[in-house]
């Protein structure tokens, strides 16, 4: 694993915490974008200057992430390699975890979110408020892709996310039928540029107090020059439910035009109803087995 040296030089320069690139770009340099950039997680230290920021080294893109209190156990430090060299002048990983281990921690965390997502589309059985329901639905299809992926031992990775779908290698039915039901769900087909752009605009307005949204924005522009419109959509719907998550449910009511332009929800409250049943099913389904 190597980097490039101007990046190593300027991390040499400019800090003295225990540093380690993750992501795509530690993981798999072949799946990486030319928008992707090097992200950096800053283990346990105390430098407020690297905390959660975008920084430019010539024309790479670096973002500091924090993890103050770190685990060997958290799947977003998966395969992380430390930015500092051995004797043979190579980056260095920090310690190896048992395969069957590994196994156990990406099914346990897969399980974790397709929870999250039965959780979030039960909400629609109930449900008064049809405003909301097509939300919901969305939000239950984002979880259970990304517990798929995991319980699979493949780490979720946002702009790249439905290419590790297309490239997963599926041996039960029951999966099978809850990829296609979610992207179904998701409304994957209409992604065209008017859609998109649409979207695009919402989203900027959503997110315009994250630290990263210009970085965001540079992947969308990317997705879209190089005519990768479906996982364009993707993308955005990602981000905007990763985003909603983490807000109560006044503020998701609060920014429900937005949400609606910037998620594309659709208004067929009876397709919503039933598809909201049958990703209850598929959740359940793959739980059990």
């Amino acid at each position: 694993m190597k980097i490039p040296n101007e990046i190593q030089e300027y991390l040499d320069e400019k800090t003295d915490s225990e540093l380690a690139l993750i992501g795509c770009r530690a993981e798999d340099s072949e799946i990486s974008y030319e928008c992707c950039e090097y992200d950096v997680a800053v283990l346990g230290g105390n430098d407020a200057s690297l905390r959660n920021k975008i920084t430019y080294v010539g024309n790479n893109t670096l973002e500091f992430l924090n993890f103050p209190k770190y685990s060997h156990h958290d799947i977003s430090l998966f395969n992380m390699v430390l930015l500092r060299n051995d004797a043979s002048g190579q980056l260095v990983s920090p310690y190896s975890i048992p395969k069957l281990d590994i196994k156990k921690m990406f099914i346990a965390g897969g399980k974790r979110r397709i929870v999250d997502s039965l959780f979030t589309v039960s909400k629609n059985s109930n449900n008064k408020t049809e405003s909301s329901s097509s939300l919901n639905l969305k939000m239950a299809a984002y979880d259970l892709i990304e517990g798929i992926l995991l319980v699979s031992g493949i780490r979720p990775m946002p702009i790249h996310e439905l290419n590790q779908l297309r490239l997963l290698e599926v041996h039960k039915d029951l999966i099978n039928e809850a990829i296609h039901a979610c992207i179904e769900c998701l409304g994957i087909e209409r992604a065209t540029r008017t859609i998109i752009n649409r979207s695009f605009k919402a989203l900027k307005e959503i997110l315009k107090e994250r630290y990263d949204i210009e970085l965001l924005a540079s992947k969308i522009k990317f997705l879209l020059e190089h005519g990768l419109l479906p996982d364009c959509y993707y993308y955005i719907g990602k981000l905007v439910c990763n985003h909603l998550e983490k807000k109560d449910n006044a503020f998701q009511m609060n920014y429900h035009k937005l949400n609606s332009i910037a998620l594309d929800l659709t208004s067929d409250y009876e397709n919503v109803n039933k598809m909201s049943a049958l990703i209850k099913d598929n959740c359940k389904n793959i739980l059990k087995n």
